[in-house]
């Protein structure tokens, strides 16, 4: 009986905690999109970041071409604390310095009322996801709850950040919509673009 509990406990955490994340983005991409001289954090915070090489997910950061970017290479950068609910974050950089720190999906880039914490990034694309040719990034990355026999299989959730001429912006409603319309086992770079 106590274990129903937490197992349903712990799944009302993290349905709260996706609803306050996604509402949360999307009062954020609401402001930028109203003020054309609105700075992102991810832009101003990108200046002054230094990397360190050992988190680097060398498997998933690539050389792109990247619209007004030019020649860029996209990070892929794993949490410092796993214990502490830090989300894997992504980057473009040039000339060995960070020029762009894409925004989280979750405030203060933590998984601790989302979804668990991060495993792994399994895959990254850079294609045109919303036809306005300039390229998009869909990121696949996997979770683990740490609840219940299935806890520590990863769980994969997909990331879509869309590109305008000067920054990304996160596609939540389209995320949304991947996460409650494809099926877990069926997530994949080729099933998002199919949506």
């Amino acid at each position: 009986m106590n274990k129903r509990i937490f197992l349903m406990l712990t799944f009302l955490c993290l349905v709260l905690g996706l609803c306050a994340c996604s509402a949360k983005q999307n009062e954020v991409n609401q402001n930028s999109n109203s003020d054309s001289s609105f700075v992102t954090d991810s832009t101003a915070a990108a200046l002054n970041v230094s990397l360190e090489e050992n988190r680097i997910i060398q498997d998933e950061s690539f050389n792109v071409e990247l619209n007004n970017w030019g020649n860029v290479r996209f990070i892929s950068y794993e949490p410092d604390n796993h214990i502490n609910f830090e989300d894997v974050s992504f980057y473009l950089i040039k000339d060995d310095k960070v020029i762009y720190s894409f925004p989280y999906y979750c405030e203060n880039n933590s998984t601790e009322n989302y979804v668990g914490l991060f495993d792994s990034v399994s895959a990254v694309e850079f294609c045109d996801v919303n036809n306005d040719n300039i390229k998009d990034v869909i990121v696949i990355i996997n979770y683990v709850t740490g609840a219940g026999p299935q806890g520590m299989v990863p769980r994969p959730r997909a990331r879509i950040f869309l590109a305008d001429k000067k920054e990304f912006y996160l596609a939540t409603d389209l995320i949304d919509d991947i996460t409650n319309n494809i099926e877990e086992k069926d997530l994949s770079i080729a099933a998002i673009c199919n949506y």
